[in-house]
């Protein structure tokens, strides 16, 4: 009586293991379909002022060489924090690839709306590429995130803030994008990196300068404010364009100097932004463990 009911059960652990063994497998085939997740020491989110430059005398590149820490590139130039007002430019790379809806996809994994950017011209075909390192970022896994965006939100007449708090507004898109991300990663630190000095064609400095919006005096109390209240850290880049650097011929590199047009760092201007970061990551490496 036991042997047959033995060899009766037989049959059913087999089904069973094999039922295990076809799920596990089509688990398998659909996790291999995604980008493999993974998390860094150092990320960066920025605008033109990072990305500027795309090969090894960029800003980020700059900061690897000088710190040997491993930094990953997530910035986009011409993006901005906010999302934009007009539905109409809703398909702009201002949008597609503001802070506020990138931090919204890592915190949702949902990148749609990133991957449906098409680049607009040269300058921007190095986004397609980038857009597909962001998908593979692993938030739970980094250590440290610095957010360089304010310029373009300036430029664009955003608002800096709003009674409702919205994306729409400056301080409201910085303070959802940090609630997004540290929703995904409680004890991960991070960096608000101020704009640097901008100058306006007539060789005057932009601070007092008002677009449509405020001043980027402003904007840079409101994005100082913001960190403030949100127990984040704070980098000033104000000052940077201020000291004299002297190159190799002799030239005396100050102000308007380190930048191409006055506003987009040249290489003396990606050189004291990446000492900037560079030195406040070793000064602070130990900081949060």
């Amino acid at each position: 009586m036991k042997n047959g009911s033995l060899k009766n059960i037989i049959p059913w652990i087999c089904g069973a293991v094999l039922a295990l063994a076809v799920i596990a497998c089509a688990c398998l085939i659909l996790n291999s379909g995604g980008p493999a997740k993974e998390g860094h020491h150092v990320v960066i989110f920025g605008d033109s002022i990072i990305s500027y430059k795309q090969d090894e005398t960029s800003v980020v590149n700059l900061v690897i060489a000088k710190t040997g820490m491993d930094v990953f590139d997530l910035s986009f130039g011409g993006t901005q924090m906010a999302m934009g007002l007009d539905a109409e430019t809703l398909g702009d790379k201002r949008n597609y690839l503001s802070m506020y809806s990138i931090a919204q996809a890592l915190y949702t994994d949902d990148f749609s709306l990133q991957a449906s950017y098409t680049p607009s011209d040269i300058t921007t075909e190095y986004f397609l590429e980038r857009i597909e390192s962001l998908k593979t970022l692993d938030l739970k896994e980094t250590d440290i995130v610095i957010i360089e965006q304010c310029l373009n939100d300036y430029h664009s007449r955003i608002p800096i803030t709003s009674d409702d708090g919205s994306e729409c507004s400056y301080t409201g898109a910085l303070t959802a994008a940090v609630n997004y991300i540290r929703s995904v990663n409680p004890d991960i630190r991070i960096i608000i990196l101020s704009p640097t000095k901008k100058w306006m064609e007539d060789g005057s400095e932009a601070l007092e300068y008002d677009y449509g919006s405020g001043t980027l005096a402003l904007y840079l109390d409101a994005q100082r404010r913001t960190a403030d209240r949100l127990g984040v850290e704070y980098l000033d880049m104000t000052d940077i364009y201020d000291a004299e650097y002297v190159n190799q011929t002799g030239e005396v590199i100050t102000g308007y100097g380190y930048t191409v047009d006055g506003t987009h760092p040249n290489y003396y201007g990606r050189d004291v932004i990446s000492d900037r970061i560079s030195e406040y990551l070793k000064e602070t490496e130990n900081d949060g463990k």
